[in-house]
């Protein structure tokens, strides 16, 4: 029996008034592959606080990073049966899912940072985010990693230094093509894998936002990099149907402004770290160099031959909606 006779008012006041601690009505895993230390880890972790938060206690959101729960493919499998609720895939992968969303990972397809978020936060990414509903995947935004640049152990300053190369790549049937098309001889490999597949040289390059270059240190094994930005890497911000259908409206409104703030202040520190981790590498002995405009417009043209024959499986229309937007 808990003795009051000698304590405070105050302590016993405290004491009465105190209740149980809640359980969270819903208990949600956000799972992905990418280190907690990156602005994509940065944001998932972000999201959790603000849910954790705003819904009271009663979403409570647990993230594992740095693929804890598997592979992306495993991550979305998992999303789709509800034993994971949150998840980040590139758009990439989600190829498997929704062709359409090969769409984003098209290279040059984005001239700027601007047509990338006029594209992908306006009725054109709604219509892709809107695809995945048919998969058990609810799509409530997309995130970035940042556009993309190459790594490797000799200098690319021309698509032609490609020629023979063996460029690890995720496996997706349009950058694998794309690297085909390019004259590389494209290797798939999972991302928690790439230090290994270069270091053995299992592959000799690799393309990657510079967030993800820095975090996996993917520099201890390549000497080179090239700022090429040939594409953007994208994460599609994906719920479990079965999780989502749960939520009364208001958790759901909870859930939905927390994916978007969330995704704005990824990008933000996108944006800041982009800027000091070129200088970074540099200064710590990469080889660094930036395409000319003759070596971009080179990239470009080659580029042509997987838009072509992508288009049917995009479809021609949203492939001419987003040269549209993107102008």
């Amino acid at each position: 029996m808990l003795r009051t006779k000698n304590a405070p008012a105050c302590i016993i006041a405290a004491l009465m008034t105190m209740s149980p601690a809640v359980a969270a009505e819903f208990d949600w895993k956000f799972a992905h592959v990418v280190s907690p230390s990156t602005p994509s880890g940065k944001a998932a972790d972000r999201f959790a606080e603000l849910v954790n938060k705003r819904s009271g206690g009663r979403i409570s959101v647990k993230v594992f990073p740095s693929a804890q729960l598997g592979s992306d493919t495993q991550i979305v499998e998992q999303i789709q049966f509800n034993s994971v609720q949150v998840g980040i895939p590139p758009t990439a992968k989600l190829g498997n899912f929704d062709q359409r969303m090969q769409v984003i990972d098209l290279p040059f397809i984005f001239p700027t940072r601007e047509a990338v978020y006029k594209v992908l936060d306006g009725p054109i990414g709604q219509k892709l985010l809107a695809g995945l509903e048919s998969k058990a995947l609810m799509g409530l935004a997309i995130w970035e990693s940042g556009f993309k640049h190459l790594t490797s152990n000799r200098p690319i300053s021309d698509v032609s230094d490609l020629k023979g190369i063996k460029v690890r790549t995720m496996d997706s049937p349009l950058i694998i093509e794309q690297y085909r098309s390019w004259g590389a001889n494209p290797i798939p490999v999972a991302f928690a894998e790439v230090y290994n597949a270069l270091q053995s040289g299992v592959a000799e390059a690799q393309e990657n936002s510079l967030s993800n270059i820095d975090t996996m240190k993917f520099f201890e094994v390549q000497t080179h990099l090239t700022l090429s930005g040939h594409a953007y890497l994208a994460y599609a911000f994906v719920v479990s149907k079965q999780a989502w259908d749960a939520l009364p409206k208001d958790l759901q409104m909870v859930v939905q402004k927390a994916a978007i703030e969330a995704r704005d202040y990824g990008r933000d520190l996108t944006i800041k770290l982009d800027e000091a981790l070129a200088k970074r590498f540099k200064a710590d002995g990469m080889n660094v160099s930036t395409l000319t405009e003759k070596a971009r417009d080179g990239f470009i043209s080659a580029s042509r031959e997987v838009h072509d024959s992508f288009a049917p499986v995009v479809s021609r229309e949203l492939l001419d909606q987003i040269y549209e937007v993107s102008q």
